[in-house]
């Protein structure tokens, strides 16, 4: 009987030790115990720090250990290949991979996006236990989120315009879809690896998106040079101003000028009149007279020939004449 004592706790002490668990540093735990999942008092998980740790043995315990730290990628659709098969035709991945989507504008485009994601760390027993298989369902919605994203778009918006906002799209709907199926997981990014026509109508793609390109440059340039042509514009044209301006603020000073000279002018003569030294229309006649003579010489200046005649006696205009002649000669 001692014997048989002796055995079974022999063998007892090791079916102890079975309770001990290690949780590695990069990893969380989540403890099974008699099937039911130990959670805290508010309902959530409980999760088991890095470590030594000690519960019931085995098969009353179960640990379920989980890195939260590791970034997982799953990648959505199956580019065709450009090789060629042994019977010279294009060689295709099985139709079930394919990636051809169909775009807004009734458009074929083979796509291919890659999902990076992590484990939600506080949701760890919705990644364990709400769901059979997570990614599969993720990599399901992935695909169903791409073909939403593409009726929605262009085959320009798609391929070149668009990415970062389809990107950013596809991010966001695929968080609130895995949320809203609680699958565990948070989506850090939808990367869009390669778009492109399938491959029997690429050269004709390729053809268009050249054409397209064309048509943009031409439009650009056709609006450099309205650009350049209507600064060249606005150039001459505030030149014009400015010289106006120039011109007018001249006349204005030159008026003003003169005002002025006119009328120190007749102060003048006033000061003369009540100092005694000549009356009031000697001087305006004089002025006339002086004004007279400089208005003459500045005319006289400018002629090409000058004849000097007695205002007493008669004029023969036959002088004029040759005169004329002679300067023409």
């Amino acid at each position: 009987m001692k014997r048989v004592v002796l055995i079974a706790a022999v063998l007892f002490v090791p079916y102890l030790l079975t309770g001990f668990f290690v949780v590695r540093g990069n990893e969380t735990a989540v403890l099974r115990r008699f099937g039911a999942v130990v959670r805290n008092a508010d309902g959530a998980a409980r999760p088991w720090p890095s470590g030594w740790h000690y519960d019931c043995p085995w098969p009353w315990a179960t640990v379920d250990r989980v890195n939260l730290n590791a970034v997982r990628t799953l990648s959505v659709g199956n580019l065709e290949q450009d090789a060629a098969a042994e019977s010279g035709l294009l060689r295709t991945v099985d139709a079930a991979r394919q990636a051809q989507f169909l775009s807004g504008d009734k458009n074929i485009l083979n796509v291919q996006i890659s999902v990076s994601y992590r484990v939600s760390e506080s949701a760890v027993d919705d990644f364990l236990f709400s769901a059979v298989s997570p990614e599969r369902r993720l990599r399901t919605l992935a695909e169903s989120v791409l073909a939403d994203a593409m009726l929605l778009s262009g085959v320009d918006f798609a391929h070149t315009l668009g990415r970062n906002e389809l990107r950013e799209l596809m991010t966001s709907r695929l968080q609130t879809l895995a949320t809203e199926q609680r699958l565990g997981l948070t989506v850090d990014d939808v990367a869009i690896g390669n778009v492109a026509p399938p491959l029997r109508v690429k050269a004709e793609f390729i053809d268009v998106m050249n054409a397209r390109a064309d048509k943009e440059t031409a439009i650009n340039q056709a609006r450099a040079y309205a650009e350049q042509r209507a600064g060249d514009a606005r150039a001459v044209s505030r030149r014009t101003i400015d010289g106006a301006e120039v011109f007018r603020r001249q006349l204005v000073e030159s008026a003003r000028a003169e005002g002025e000279s006119f009328t120190r002018l007749i102060g003048q003569f006033r000061a003369d009149e009540q100092q005694g030294r000549r009356s009031y229309a000697e001087s305006r006649q004089l002025a006339l007279r002086r004004k007279y003579l400089d208005t003459l010489e500045e005319v006289l200046r400018k002629a090409g020939a000058k004849v000097v005649l007695d205002s007493g006696q008669a004029i023969d205009l036959t002088i004029l004449r040759e005169q004329k002649s002679g300067s023409s000669k």
